[in-house]
């Protein structure tokens, strides 16, 4: 498989004669030994001549890193920062890039759940079941189609087995507790399997109470600035209406021989958490006590997987994926005992399958052809709508090529096209405060194409030099065009666009890639102009729904009856940045192994007109160095992050200040058998209590991360 461009990533390039099946020859994995002896970094290159940044957390590191949202698991990884909501939603933003440009995937397949729609929703996937993470940006993320444009997540999990357990039975527990906001979360995991059949079952169950800060909750001096206008309470120390409970298990069947597999699976989870208080916000007439807003989340999910090894050299593999999602929660006030009297209840089911094709041909092409089919179904109903039902359906074929020139040089290629059809199942649209209504049109369509071509070069041994380019479209998504009204939990009145036109990203990079036995390292520059970036911006007045009928005025006296206006527009936006990190593990002849690692990452978004000023939203420089030592199976790093103060947060926005944060992480690998380990592990975090603002947040001036916590947990497999 094309190593750039396919979704399962080896450590080492492989020709495309490698690549070829052999039920005779066991696979070169099975020859790597099940725990490395060199102390490793959290995030695993997969190769080191790929054309594309490709993070990988799997193993000892991701049960280790796992946090109670997407976005905290993946937070320390390079270009990647937490989209924070509040303690109880997390969503990964990649090199600025969030909602409906980075999408999240489960096992190749979209995740389906509402968070591209909006920052306040969770990611439907509790990440203690996952057994590999991988982060893609760059020229990589074309296969999976506009929705990537920003990067892709793909969580990778052993639901639909994909191999027979050597002895019949395997399996994994996970127990983890954190003091801060007594977050006890456990799981289990079961596979059986006997001959040509295995089963895989688990089950997960998650419960904390609410998050502790040092400090006070709102940030009054950052809310007066933004709204002028005093907030009429705060809670100190912590954040009120954090505390989230959630569970859910799978269970999914495969028939297994030399030539492929063919399975299916069954998930469902619910989750309920809550949106943290603050103003402006959702009050009824008269009331004095801040609203109190929760979310009542669950999903449903249909999977079926198969992979067909042929007896065609040209054609060695042909995997396809179908599934079904059935994705719905509702918004209600915790103080309101009818739980059936929600605010809002959102519906989404999707339908999607993917059909991949790889192709070779002698020792000097290696590439896939493949097909993307989407249908979604998207309904809203309730007192605070402001996105009404749509459906889309879309349509997309890729195809990428690797060329293997020679030895140390290959040029990769892949171009997409992609027809996508937006239909509103309803004629007109009503704004909160306007008596007129706004029509709608029947459909919107949108084709798409992308192209991307990347050149790698080995320019010394295991040193390679990597240039990519990319041309890729987005369609916008059904809030961006069709939000009308207010959003209480992202605190905003948002209007939508009707007629925006695809995004069009040009994406240049440029990196160097060195690994050698004591030092290695990488860095990346990359630079992108963005046209008709959507985005939502700050109108600069307020809607205040007290009032009967509710109006727009420029100022609002009472902030608990207003909510500022944001409306999505489109232009044109450049972005530049780096990642760089510079690892070094030397032998020094006695037991303790150290390690020293030093990192930094950057992005920096602005408008081409200067009248529009900065991208909102994004992370700020940050930089920082770990220490580490391994001494037989004690392993543990100290980890220091410094991010300076975010001084460009875009117009009518607030900054962020600077912070210096502290971790400390230890583990112990006990090794019973060659089939039975337990990991015990320990982490520190924010040990200095810091009070800590997101940039990347709607909700950094009303809630700030986590104070310090410490967490215990185990993970035994056999």
């Amino acid at each position: 498989m094309n190593p750039a461009f396919a979704d399962d990533q080896n450590a080492q390039k492989k020709s495309p004669a490698e690549n070829q099946p052999n039920p005779v020859q066991p696979k070169p994995s099975a020859t790597i030994p099940p725990e490395p002896v060199k102390f490793e970094t959290m995030t695993i290159e997969a190769s080191s001549t790929s054309a594309d940044p490709i993070q990988k957390l799997e193993s000892r590191e991701l049960r280790i890193r796992t946090g109670e949202t997407l976005g905290k698991t993946l937070e320390r990884e390079l270009g990647v920062s937490n989209l924070s909501y509040g303690p109880g939603v997390g969503q990964p933003v990649i090199r600025g890039m969030s909602g409906p440009r980075v999408r999240i995937m489960q096992n190749g397949i979209g995740a389906h759940d509402l968070s591209a729609l909006s920052p306040d929703l969770a990611v439907a996937f509790e990440t203690m079941l996952a057994d590999s993470i991988t982060v893609l940006r760059g020229p990589a993320t074309l296969r999976y189609g506009g929705n990537a444009i920003g990067g892709m997540v793909d969580i990778k999990h052993q639901r639909i087995p994909e191999k027979v357990p050597l002895k019949g039975v395997a399996g994994r527990m996970d127990f983890r507790y954190d003091h801060n906001s007594a977050d006890k979360a456990g799981m289990f995991a079961l596979d059986v399997g006997k001959g040509m059949f295995a089963i895989h079952v688990d089950y997960f169950q998650r419960s904390s109470n609410n998050t502790h800060i040092p400090g006070t909750a709102l940030d009054e001096a950052a809310i007066r600035q933004q709204f002028q206008v005093d907030p009429s309470s705060n809670s100190k120390n912590v954040i009120q209406n954090s505390h989230s409970s959630s569970q859910g298990g799978s269970a999914g069947i495969s028939m297994i021989g030399k030539h492929g597999h063919l399975g299916g699976s069954y998930h469902e989870m619910t989750r309920n958490y809550g949106i943290p208080p603050g103003v402006p916000g959702h009050t009824e007439a008269g009331r004095v006590q801040q609203e109190a807003i929760r979310i009542d989340m669950s999903q449903r999910r249909y999977d079926l997987d198969g992979l067909w090894k042929t007896y065609w050299p040209a054609l060695p593999r042909i995997k396809a994926k179908l599934s079904y999602v059935d994705y719905n929660h509702k918004d209600y006030d915790k103080s309101v005992t009818d739980r059936s009297s929600s605010l809002t209840q959102f519906k989404n089911s999707v339908w999607e399958s993917r059909l991949e094709m790889n192709h070779q041909r002698g020792g000097w092409l290696d590439g896939t052809f493949g097909m993307q089919w989407q249908n979604r179904n998207f309904a809203a109903a309730g007192i605070e709508t402001f996105t009404p039902a749509a459906t889309i359906d879309s349509l997309g074929f890729f195809i990428t090529e690797t060329v293997f020139i020679t030895d140390r040089l290959n040029l990769e290629m892949g171009a997409r096209i992609e027809n996508q059809t937006t239909t509103p199942k309803s004629d007109q649209i009503k704004l909160a405060g306007i008596s007129g209504a706004l029509p709608l049109p029947n459909e919107l369509n949108y084709l798409t194409y992308s192209l991307a071509a990347s050149l790698n070069y080995e320019i010394l041994p295991q040193t390679s030099l990597y240039l990519s380019w990319q041309r890729a479209q987005r369609a916008p998504d059904v809030q961006e065009l069709f939000a009308a009204g207010p959003h209480f939990a992202t605190r905003s009145y948002e209007i939508g666009r009707l007629n925006l036109s695809a995004e069009q990203t040009n994406h240049y990079e440029l990196g160097l890639r060195y690994t050698g036995r004591h030092v290695s390292f990488h860095t990346n520059g990359y630079y992108k102009s963005i046209q008709d970036f959507i985005y939502l911006e700050n109108q600069g007045f307020f809607f205040n729904f007290a009032p009967d009928p509710p109006r727009f005025q420029l100022t609002c006296a009472n902030l608990r009856n207003c909510l500022p206006v944001f409306g999505y527009q489109a232009n044109t936006a450049n972005f530049a940045g780096y990642e760089a990190e510079i690892t070094a593990h030397p032998r020094l002849g006695i037991p303790v192994q150290p390690r020293l690692t030093l990192f930094s990452d950057y992005v920096r978004g602005w408008f081409q007109n200067d009248a529009f000023g900065d991208v909102p939203r994004l992370p700020p420089l940050r930089f920082g160095g770990e220490i580490g030592v391994q001494w037989t199976q004690w392993r543990s790093g100290l980890r220091y992050t410094h991010a300076l103060e975010q001084n460009r947060p875009g117009i009518l926005e607030t900054e962020t200040p600077s912070y210096h944060r502290l971790d400390l992480d230890l583990s112990y690998d006990w090794k019973m058998s060659d089939h039975r380990k337990i990991l015990f592990f320990a982490k520190l975090s924010n040990m200095t209590n810091m009070t800590i603002r997101n940039s990347t947040s709607f909700l950094r001036n009303f809630a700030p991360e986590p104070g310090f916590s410490a967490q215990v947990g185990m993970s035994a497999t056999f």
